[in-house]
C-alpha cells in the first residue's frame, strides 16, 4: 500500500479536466429535467477525487422578483426553457487540503457542458 501525499490547494484548471469530469459526474436537474430551475453536479473531483456537490442556479432573477408578476414569470419560463449550460464547477470537498487556508476543497475548477429539453 502506498501512503499518498494530500494535494495542496491550488486555484487552477486544467482541460483534461473536463473530459475526466464528464464520465464521472452525475448530474440531476431539479425540479424536473423538463423544467429545470437548477443543475446539481456531484461525483469525484478530477484532481484531488474526492466527492464534491456543486449546485448551478438557472431561475436567479426570477426567484428575486417572484414568479407572480408578469416579468418573474417571463424570466422564469426563459431559463427554464430547452437549452444549456457551460457549468464551472470548483472543488468543494470536505478534505483536508495543505494551504487551503478558509478555503473548501483542493481549488480545481472544471466545466460541464450540461443540456436539457422541454419535450
Amino acid at each position: 500500500m502506498t501512503n499518498q501525499q494530500p494535494v495542496p490547494y491550488r486555484a487552477e484548471s486544467d482541460p483534461a479536466w473536463n473530459t475526466v469530469a464528464a464520465g464521472t459526474a452525475h448530474v440531476i436537474l431539479h425540479p424536473a429535467e423538463k423544467s429545470p430551475e437548477v443543475i446539481v453536479v456531484s461525483g469525484p473531483c478530477p484532481r484531488c477525487t474526492h466527492e464534491t456537490v456543486h449546485t448551478e442556479p438557472l431561475v436567479s432573477y426570477a426567484g428575486a422578483l417572484g414568479t407572480s408578476g408578469l416579468l418573474g414569470r417571463l424570466l422564469h419560463r426563459r431559463a427554464v426553457e430547452a437549452g444549456s449550460r457551460e457549468v464551472e464547477v470548483i472543488c468543494a470537498c470536505r478534505a483536508t487540503h495543505p494551504e487551503a487556508g478558509e478555503h473548501q476543497g483542493c481549488g480545481a475548477s472544471w466545466v460541464l457542458h450540461v443540456e436539457w429539453s422541454d419535450q
